[in-house]
């Protein structure tokens, strides 16, 4: 693949290797190690090539994604703020689709609450009410994450450098404006195949929407600003689950409504 300008070879070499996983569908060893990442700026470096070619290729960006969005967990691992990733047109899902297995390495779901923008928001810095004004409404999410590392053995480093496990999200049919869940407690259950996997799950729309503001930011900062219909997947609100061939996930929110898919 082509030299990205500015990016050091092992940089690069570490892209083309993750890219080539992900084509040949085939998890491998971690780059940080196989080609001695440096840290978090490295990784990003890397994540950023990957984003570019794909790019080149004619795929679009269509919004972003966050993680480590526990507070606890980042003072374990010793970050100061979230880490994000960037979304893809073509990994977008309909609910109830069926989706085919050979499209992914090693699946795993996360369930999440998506905000969906109605606006262009601006280049520059963006404050909590331009993003409020620019969401069109929140729906629920399934995040279909896929390592591109064997057996999801990974460091933090590995996970940022391939797009944060990247893989397809899931969203529900319909959008919920801010103004019809104010004062709302929002109550999730996640079930695999009809049997409940997480249930009364509370989620904090402040906690996603201070997460939304945090990736817009930060999008803008790589002058990457966020458009109307761009998606913010903003952090997941259980521990992931493995899947099977076959399984068949309902995620439903109250008073958001449910997404479903299923992988055939």
């Amino acid at each position: 693949m082509s030299q990205a300008l500015g990016v050091s070879e092992y940089l690069q070499a570490a892209a083309d290797h993750l890219a080539e996983a992900r084509s040949r569908r085939q998890p491998g060893p971690l780059v940080s190690e196989r080609f001695a990442l440096k840290g978090l700026d490295d990784a990003y470096q890397v994540q950023a090539v990957g984003m570019r070619q794909a790019l080149e290729q004619g795929r679009h960006l269509s919004g972003a994604k966050a993680g480590l969005t526990s507070a606890t967990l980042r003072a374990a691992l010793k970050v100061e703020e979230p880490v994000y990733g960037w979304l893809f047109a073509d990994t977008a899902c309909r609910s109830g689709e069926s989706i085919a297995w050979e499209r992914l390495l090693q699946p795993r779901a996360e369930i999440e609450l998506a905000v969906v923008l109605g606006q262009d928001l601006p280049a520059g810095e963006i404050e909590l009410e331009q993003l409020l004004t620019g969401i069109a409404g929140v729906v629920p999410a399934l995040e279909i994450n896929d390592s591109a590392f064997e057996g999801w053995k990974l460091t933090l480093l590995d996970a940022v450098a391939d797009n944060l496990s990247s893989g397809l999200y899931v969203l529900g049919e319909q959008v919920v404006p801010l103004a019809q869940l104010a004062g709302q407690t929002l109550s999730a259950e996640l079930q695999r195949n009809g049997e409940s996997v997480h249930s009364a799950i509370e989620l904090s729309l402040s906690d996603c929407l201070a997460t939304a503001l945090w990736l817009a930011r930060k999008r803008a900062s790589l002058g990457q600003p966020l458009r109307a219909g761009d998606v913010l997947l903003t952090g997941a609100q259980a521990p992931m689950l493995e899947l099977a061939r076959g399984d068949r996930l309902s995620f439903r929110i109250g008073g958001l409504g449910e997404v479903t898919c299923a992988f055939i």
